[in-house]
């Protein structure tokens, strides 16, 4: 990325251990992350804590939701970045927010690695079974660029199928779409509950029993 096509942003983690903590990130205009407030109500939404849980960052971008999921008390956090020195960069502020021992971070697509889910975890350096993930519950959060949903839309219906089959029970799910993105987007075995934050909007899901998935 050119020098003239990024801008540095500051942004803050919003509740938890880690509250108020800022860091800066440098990042395209045109994939800007999660507002605040959007972020802050997504995690309301999810339950305001994270404890007893493993979090999933589908699509890392800065990495803060990852970070918002450690600081509200999910004991480990997976994040994939498939840009190199983006991944470099959520590895580097875990290290200065004191978590890197927490947050896993992954330059790889996410979308072929999902291919291969149950695999692709249990192999990652033994810690997915280290940490009980067969049974402890997930929250995945799947906020890609907006665009993704035209030009990936069966890619990752595909992803969001996968992840939802292999969670386990009381699982949650959060995925963020572009406010004019038709939610026949998202898979539709899913039951959604839908709140909107121009410009986004979020379809949040918990897991009730594996393999059967309803909003709330």
């Amino acid at each position: 990325m050119k020098k003239a096509d990024h801008e540095t942003i500051t942004l803050r983690i919003i509740a938890g251990h880690l509250r108020s903590r800022r860091f800066e990130f440098a990042c395209d205009p045109r994939t800007r992350p999660m507002k605040d407030r959007t972020r802050e109500a997504v995690m309301n939404l999810l339950g305001g804590t994270l404890e007893n849980r493993l979090a999933f960052d589908l699509f890392g971008g800065s990495g803060v939701l990852a970070f918002e999921s450690i600081s509200r008390g999910a004991e480990h956090a997976w994040v994939w970045e498939i840009l190199k020195p983006g991944a470099r960069v959520i590895r580097k502020i875990s290290e200065d927010l004191g978590i890197a021992a927490q947050v896993d971070v992954l330059d790889q697509d996410v979308i072929r690695w999902s291919e291969s889910l149950a695999d692709g975890l249990e192999s990652h350096g033994g810690k997915f079974a280290e940490l009980g993930a067969n049974t402890v519950p997930w929250v995945v959060i799947c906020c890609p660029p907006y665009a993704m949903w035209e030009s990936h839309r069966a890619e990752l219906t595909n992803l969001l199928h996968a992840w939802a089959k292999g969670a386990p029970t009381g699982s949650l799910f959060a995925v963020e779409l572009e406010q004019n993105t038709e939610l026949g987007v998202l898979p539709s075995f899913l039951e959604w509950q839908v709140r909107r934050y121009a410009p986004a909007q979020v379809a949040i899901a918990e897991v009730l029993e594996k393999g059967d998935i309803r909003g709330f």
